[in-house]
C-alpha cells in the first residue's frame, strides 16, 4: 500500500486531514521537520508528501520575520529537494489565497500576487522555488492556494460575525458583499482526491467552496440558529466610515481595515482544480457547511 507522509499535523488542517485518511484506511505517517534528522524518518515507500507545516505568528512583531523565512521558505526548500531525489511521486504544498493582491476581487490562479508582509513573502518564495525546479519524469508538484478555512473547532472571520450578531444587530446591511471561504471537509477531500488521481498535473490550484458566502445570507443563517429574526440595518456608508476612522485613532477592533473586510466582495474561482479532478462541484455545499459551523459555535457557547 502506498504511503502518504504529512508535515504539520499538529495544526488544524493537519489534524483533520490525518483523521480523514484514517477514516478511509489510507496509510499515512506524520514527520516533524523540527528534528534535524527528519529525512532519516522518511519511509522508502513514501509515494506522496503533503507539506502543511508553516508558522504565522505575530505579523506586528518584526522579531519573527527571520523565523518565517527559516520555516516557511528554507524548510520547504529542503523538503522539496529531498522529494526530487526520493521515490515519492507527488508533492502537495499548502499555500494561501492571501498572496493575491487585495485589489483583485475575482481571484484566479493567474491573478497578480502582492505579498504584503513577511509571512506572505515567505510563502510566495517557497512557491517560486517549487515552480522553478525541473521535475524528474513521473513526479508532480501541486501548489494549493486555499481560501480562509472554516469549520468545527476553528475560528475564522465567520466566528467574528457570529460573535457580533449575538450582541448587536447587523449594522452593515448597506453592503451587498460576498466572500469565498473553504470548508475544512472540502479541503481534506480535495487533497485526498489529488493524492489519488495521478492525472492531475503539476501547477497552482485555488481551493474554495462552490459558492461564496453572501454576508446578508450569513446573518439570516445565524439568526435561524438563534431561533430569532435577523436584524439587518442599513446604516449609511458615511457614518460607518466616520466610526471606522475613529476606531483607527483609538485602536478599536472596529476600524478602517475591519470596515473594508466587511464591505468588500472577493470571490475565488476554483474551477481549475474541479476540472482537473473531473468533478462539477465540491463535496459539501456552502449553506450546509456554514450552518454546521454556526451550530458548533452556538453549542460551545463562544
Amino acid at each position: 500500500m502506498s504511503l502518504i507522509v504529512l508535515t504539520g499535523t499538529t495544526g488544524y488542517i493537519g489534524q483533520n486531514l490525518t483523521t480523514y485518511f484514517n477514516s478511509i484506511s489510507k496509510k499515512n505517517k506524520s514527520i516533524s521537520l523540527r528534528f534535524q534528522n527528519w529525512h532519516e524518518m522518511m519511509p522508502l515507500e513514501t509515494e506522496t508528501i503533503i507539506h502543511l507545516a508553516a508558522i504565522n505568528l505575530n505579523l506586528r512583531d518584526s522579531s519573527f520575520d527571520e523565523e518565517y523565512f527559516r520555516v516557511n521558505t528554507e524548510l520547504t526548500t529542503k523538503l522539496f529537494r529531498f522529494f526530487l531525489h526520493s521515490n515519492a511521486k507527488t508533492f502537495i504544498y499548502l499555500s494561501t489565497i492571501e498572496l493575491i493582491d487585495k485589489q483583485i476581487l475575482e481571484v484566479s490562479e493567474n491573478a497578480k500576487v502582492n505579498p504584503t508582509n513577511p509571512f506572505l513573502q515567505s510563502k510566495f518564495d517557497a512557491e517560486q522555488f517549487i515552480l522553478k525546479q525541473e521535475l524528474p519524469e513521473g513526479k508532480r508538484a501541486i501548489i494549493l492556494r486555499v481560501a480562509t478555512v472554516y469549520g468545527r473547532e476553528t475560528k475564522s472571520s465567520l466566528h467574528d460575525t457570529f460573535r457580533f450578531c449575538k450582541k448587536f444587530p447587523w449594522f452593515f446591511g448597506i453592503f451587498d458583499s460576498k466572500q469565498s471561504f473553504c470548508y475544512i471537509d472540502n479541503l481534506t477531500a480535495i487533497i485526498a482526491q489529488i493524492s489519488e488521481k495521478k492525472a492531475v498535473p503539476s501547477g497552482i490550484y485555488n481551493v474554495s467552496d462552490n459558492e461564496p458566502i453572501v454576508t446578508t445570507e450569513l446573518i439570516k443563517w445565524i439568526a435561524d440558529v438563534f431561533d430569532k429574526k435577523a436584524k439587518i440595518i442599513k446604516v449609511p456608508k458615511g457614518i460607518l466610515t466616520l466610526f471606522a476612522k475613529t476606531g483607527d485613532l483609538f485602536k478599536w477592533e472596529y476600524n478602517s481595515t475591519k470596515l473594508l473586510e466587511i464591505s468588500q466582495s472577493r470571490t475565488i474561482n476554483g474551477n481549475k482544480v474541479k476540472e482537473a479532478l473531473e468533478i462539477t462541484k465540491m463535496p459539501f455545499d456552502t449553506e450546509t457547511s456554514v450552518l454546521k459551523t454556526i451550530e458548533y459555535y452556538n453549542s460551545i457557547k463562544i
